[in-house]
This record gives structure tokens, sequence and C-alpha cells, in this order.
């Protein structure tokens, strides 16, 4: 029997093994599609995400919940994007906000410009497993 017989098989019970690993990706229009988390958050959630047209802009927001005994600080700011999914508006500076304990705090933001059609909020916590922005 030659050796490398079976290195094909191995190699696709190994790429079975990792596609089977990895996360879906979020569903288009779910909070996770809209979310971007800068490393996990042990316990802050985004829990709720409304979005609305008013006078030609696109209006968000956010509800945040702190699941902690202790207060939690969240730094945030959104991107704003085109119909094509461009960045526009340049970045915006991070807003920080303190989520008292075991409680909930709405973020409201409005788009720079009518060009905006879509977004994603980025979300980031001194306590997640990463650094600070």
């Amino acid at each position: 029997m030659h050796p490398f017989k079976y290195i094909p098989s191995a190699i696709a019970l190994s790429l079975l093994c990792a596609c089977a690993s990895q996360t879906p990706p979020p569903r288009p229009g779910s909070i996770n599609s809209k979310v971007e988390q800068l490393s996990e958050m042990s316990y802050l959630q985004v829990t709720d995400l409304r979005a609305v047209k008013r006078n030609h802009l696109l209006t968000v927001q956010a509800e945040i919940n702190n699941t902690d005994s202790d207060n939690q600080q969240l730094y945030y700011r959104f991107k704003w994007l085109d119909a094509n999914g461009f960045a526009i508006g340049g970045e915006e500076a991070w807003k920080p906000v303190l989520v008292y304990a075991y409680q909930k705090q709405t973020l409201s933001a409005v788009a720079p410009s009518p060009q905006a059609t879509d977004f994603k909020l980025v979300v980031q916590s001194p306590d997640n497993t990463g650094s600070l922005p």
C-alpha cells in the first residue's frame, strides 16, 4: 500500500473539522451584523438596536445592558456607510459612557449626511480581553 494514499482523506477530514468549528456569519439585519466588538465583552451586551430615517437622516438607537454588579465603562462610535457599503463622514471619536450595575443605557446617534444608509456600532470596554482604544 502506498503511504500517500490516505493523505487526501486526512486533508479533507481536517478541512471539514476546521469549517465545522467556525462560527457562522451573522444573519443580515441582525444585531450581530451591525455591532463590531473589538474583543469579547464580559458584562456588556447590545440587546436592542433600532434605526429609522428622520428628515432624510439615519437615526440609530442602541440599548446596552450591564449584567455585572459593578458599573462598567463602555467606549463606542458609529461607522456610517453609504448604499455601496463605503464609509462616509470620516471616523468618529470614541465616546465614553458609564453603564451602572444591572442597568441598561440607551445610545443615540444621527448620521452625518443623507448619503448614510447603513451603519456599524463599534464597541470596546476596559473589561474586554483586548486593549483600550
